[in-house]
This record gives structure tokens, C-alpha cells and sequence, in this order.
């Protein structure tokens, strides 16, 4: 992926966890679900699309990629980083969406902003892996392709969101 420096963590140090420990959920401890049980969704059960199910898309259809067709990059394709070279960051590299990256600082992938409410998840290949939906401003749910969740993401600023296991591990992060 062509990532611009100003969004890449291994440059702008600003955005990386390990330097930047505002962003660092095992220093920052507002950010750790464990911790900040706001957080947690399976404390805060309004985050959990288990309890909640208004951000669930399995139950509801307007969130879910396979009924809600403007959602489904490969029906809508303005969506698809393939055929939107725009969104595609191999070939434009200052994209609107996200930069997911490991804590090894290595990218993950991207995100395509769908509707308000729903972001899509790319592979750096371009190939489409997942969902974010909104739960609330600070907080989103990640579902896999079969609608199961799977993470959830905390907004820590402007466009750093940490990501987190169904464990509550953190595993990454975004620019």
C-alpha cells in the first residue's frame, strides 16, 4: 500500500502507540477495556451486539452487507477499492479511510466509509474482509464476512481507533 508518511506510525511518531503513550492503552489506562469498563462490551452491554441488537446485522437488516445492498462493495461498486481506484491505496495514496496496522507496525488493511453508520475492511490486497458498524461515536463493532462479531475498536483521536479482540486484547490500531 502507498501510505503517506504523515499516516504511517513508523514515521509520525505521533501516531505511534509505543511513543505516542497518550494512544497506548497499557498506559493510558482510559483506553483499556479492561480497565475503563465503559468500554467493554461485555460490561457496558449496550455496546454488545449480543444484548443490543440494534447494531447487530444479523438481526438488523439495514446494517447487514448481504441484505442492505448499497453496503456490498462487489453490488455497489463505487465501494470496491478495485474499481474505485480512489479509495484503493495501492494506487491513491491518501485515501479517505482508514490505515489498519498490527502492533508490529505492519499494515493490515483499510477501511471504505460505506454510510454513516457502516465502514467496510480491506486486506491490503483489496480484497474485502469485514465490517465496522457505529455502536457510538467512540465506539465500533467488527463483524467478518459471515456477520459474526469479532473485535471491537476504541476512538482514542483524530483518526487512531485501537483494536481489540472479543478478549478485550489489544491487537492493533488505525491512522
Amino acid at each position: 500500500m502507498n501510505i503517506p508518511s504523515s499516516r504511517n506510525p513508523a514515521v509520525a511518531t505521533s501516531l505511534n502507540p509505543f511513543v505516542a503513550t497518550s494512544l497506548n492503552p497499557r498506559v493510558a489506562t482510559s483506553l483499556n477495556p479492561r480497565v475503563a469498563t465503559s468500554n467493554n462490551p461485555f460490561v457496558a452491554t449496550s455496546l454488545n451486539p449480543r444484548v443490543a441488537t440494534s447494531h447487530n446485522p444479523g438481526v438488523a437488516t439495514s446494517l447487514n452487507y448481504r441484505v442492505a445492498t448499497s453496503l456490498n462493495p462487489d453490488v455497489s461498486t463505487s465501494l470496491h477499492p478495485r474499481v474505485s481506484t480512489s479509495k484503493n491505496p495501492n494506487i491513491a495514496s491518501n485515501i479517505d479511510g482508514l490505515f489498519l496496522w498490527n502492533l508490529e507496525l505492519s499494515p493490515v488493511g483499510f477501511t471504505v466509509q460505506a454510510n454513516d453508520r457502516v465502514r467496510l475492511i480491506f486486506t491490503p490486497d483489496a480484497d474485502f474482509s469485514g465490517v465496522l458498524i457505529e455502536v457510538r461515536d467512540d465506539f465500533w463493532n467488527e463483524y467478518d464476512l459471515d456477520n459474526e462479531w469479532n473485535g471491537y475498536w476504541v476512538h482514542a483521536r483524530d483518526n487512531v481507533w485501537l483494536r481489540y479482540s472479543l478478549e478485550s486484547e489489544w491487537v492493533g490500531f488505525t491512522t
